[in-house]
């Protein structure tokens, strides 16, 4: 295995963390977080194999030692929605015997690589917890880097059995033999056999053993279901590289298992032992959320339309939320605020073609929102000052102590997202926004009628609205301009994005996109505007909370501070004056567009009247 940090759910130690109306300490006990490098084949007969292995000849260089033979049952666990494997991560509990503990290890599902010859790379995060009174550990005694991250992602939802492996797995060490003048003894002995000694890249073993390079392990599986089925059964050969091997041993070991891929004719698994489990379970957590229709053409109605749009969101927030909570990836968090601003914008847009109820989840969507934005808005400015500090070497200690200053606001801001992530408050709403989505018009009282009208009849007005406000809202900027006034600006060209966004496939990507291309230009200056005047506060708060920040660390942050002001004023100075701002002030796009909508609009009223025409 080659040693690989975890980064993102890092959290102090003994730091409380909020799960629901739990408090945790989350403390740091022994555990590993690993990059595990292995090949994995399919292998007809393992007599066959580990008599090969047992005969092999040293000549190549290499040396067999064979191990033990140990029974392992392997349980892999999820929750009911499948938030470990959205994840992208398999759960597996490891019983050994008798043993006290079992190895609970967060296996990677997705393949860093697939090399020649079936060479797979995953990150393994485990660690080891006390069995309870059934043999089988309680997962919420974790307090290591797996019980870390189970909180994290299941947070009031408790982990499922799928399945069982049970695997009788066979042994053998392969070491490299290593000459003796690359030997310095770590005794004033000569090097016999038994010694310790340490070789020239200062690897440490016993005389006469060689260097270890890998674990081979024959493995003789069972899949065991609950139902009494007939197990499911596949042989196994895996090779297993040692933790912290050298990029030259990694190589050396590359060698010997295609001698041996060669000689045994092995084929690479094509699947996993979890994967395969799934499949022989039955179980398909890649199907997706049964929420209804979510394709959106010119002959549906409004309702139909708003329903698809907000399904499709929908899923995207689900999608998303399992590496949000997670946290080692920024933009599954900031894939998930999208979708949520999507939603609450299609929920306004088409207001009068939804249920009345649809401003209840239009609150309870800025509330989810606000507990992300929080986050990202932190992560935004971390990722700014680890580029400015990455440039400012001199200055490297200073903004290493504001960097820190802010982390420590996102680990806070973190805790608070999970709580709300986890309350009763978040499961009610996405239970019953899933509902509403499900049952969709289905005797629903509606806004203003709209819910049955077509949607090239009612589009047109919905989006000239937004069109009318963007142009109201930029209309007198100059850069004399507040940055509220900005900022209102940047609110309003994403609605109006939106919109002609949710109905691309009604009007076509060519129409939309001479409209789209623009606005997007435009809110990147205007994003970049409202990052800087948050920055600004964010860094005058930090210094103001902190009062025990260094001098030095106190006036940079100061001085940066006055930095950020001073480019925010000057895009708000160049910012009427370009390219995008000017194309879509001056309305020749928009009045192209509206032409586009006409046009679509008489299309479908002529085919639904040929098609009434052939009823008849």
């Amino acid at each position: 295995m080659v040693q690989e940090r975890a980064t993102g759910a890092e959290r102090p130690s003994g730091a409380e963390v909020g799960s629901g109306k739990k408090k945790r300490r989350a403390g740091r006990p022994s555990g590993m977080d690993v990059q595990e490098i292995e090949w994995q084949f399919d292998a007809g007969d393992l007599e066959v194999v580990e008599e090969w292995l047992e005969e092999y000849d040293s000549g190549s260089g290499f040396s067999l030692a064979p191990g033990s033979t140990r029974e392992l049952t392997d349980t892999y666990l999820d929750t009911e929605d499948w938030r470990l494997y959205r994840a992208g991560y398999a759960l597996r509990v490891r019983r050994k015997g008798s043993n006290k503990t079992s190895e609970v290890t967060m296996k990677s599902l997705a393949r860093a690589e697939n090399g020649a010859g079936g060479q797979v790379r995953r990150r393994e995060i485990s660690e080891r917890v006390r069995n309870g009174d059934g043999g089988f550990p309680d997962l919420s005694e974790a307090r290591g880097p797996v019980g870390e991250r189970l909180r994290a992602l299941v947070g009031s939802h408790g982990t499922r059995p799928l399945f069982e492996i049970r695997t009788r797995r066979r042994t053998f060490s392969l070491r490299l033999e290593v000459q003796d003048d690359s030997v310095e003894s770590r005794t004033d002995g000569d090097g016999s056999p038994g010694e310790i000694v340490q070789d020239a890249s200062g690897n440490v073993r016993r005389s006469g053993d060689g260097l270890r390079l890998a674990e081979i392990a024959l493995d003789a599986t069972e899949i065991r279901f609950d139902n009494g089925e007939e197990p499911a059964r596949l042989s196994r050969v895996e090779v297993e590289v040692e933790e912290e091997i050298e990029e030259e041993a990694l190589a050396e070991v590359s060698r010997f298992v295609e001698e041996m891929r060669r000689s045994l004719e092995l084929e690479p698994a094509t699947t996993s032992k979890y994967e395969a489990g799934l499949f022989a379970a039955g179980l398909s957590p890649d199907g997706d959320p049964e929420f209804g229709a979510d394709g959106v053409d010119a002959s549906m109605s409004a309702g139909e339309v708003a329903f698809a749009i907000l399904r499709k969101q929908f899923a995207a927030m689900q999608a998303h939320e399992p590496g949000t909570r997670l946290g080692e990836d920024a933009e599954e968090l900031h894939d998930m605020r999208v979708a949520t601003r999507r939603m609450r914008a299609a929920l306004k847009l088409f207001s009068g073609a939804l249920p009345q109820r649809a401003g209840f989840f239009r609150d309870e969507l800025k509330w989810v929102a606000s507990s992300l934005g929080e986050v990202r808005d932190l992560d935004v400015q971390i990722e700014q000052l680890q580029a400015l500090s990455s440039e400012e070497e001199e200055d490297r200690e200073t903004f290493g102590g504001i960097i820190t200053a802010v982390k420590n606001r996102r680990v806070e801001a973190r805790e608070r997202m999970l709580e709300a992530l986890d309350s009763d408050r978040y499961e009610r709403f996405v239970s019953s926004f899933a509902e509403t989505l499900r049952r969709g018009q289905e005797g629903e009282e509606h806004g203003e009628g709209l819910a049955n009208e077509p949607i090239t009849a009612v589009a047109p007005d919905l989006i000239s609205r937004r069109y009318k406000k963007w142009r109201k809202a930029g209309k007198h900027l100059s850069e004399e301009s507040p940055p509220e006034e900005y900022h209102e600006l940047r609110k309003e060209g994403k609605r109006l994005r939106y919109a002609l966004e949710f109905l691309t496939d009604v009007y076509g990507e060519k129409p939309t996109g001479k409209l789209v291309k623009p606005l997007k230009e435009l809110q990147d200056g205007l994003g970049r505007h409202q990052d800087l005047i948050v920055a600004a506060e964010l860094l005058e708060n930090v210094a103001a909370d902190a009062r025990r920040l260094p001098p030095r660390t106190a006036f940079a942050m100061g001085s940066l501070s006055e930095r950020h002001l001073q480019e925010a004023a000057g895009l708000r100075a160049s910012l009427p004056r370009s390219k995008p701002y000017r194309a879509l002030t001056k309305g020749k796009e928009w009045e192209r567009f509206e032409k586009a909508m006409e046009k679509r609009r008489r299309s479908v009223e002529k085919a639904r009247a040929k098609k009434a025409g052939k009823k008849k």
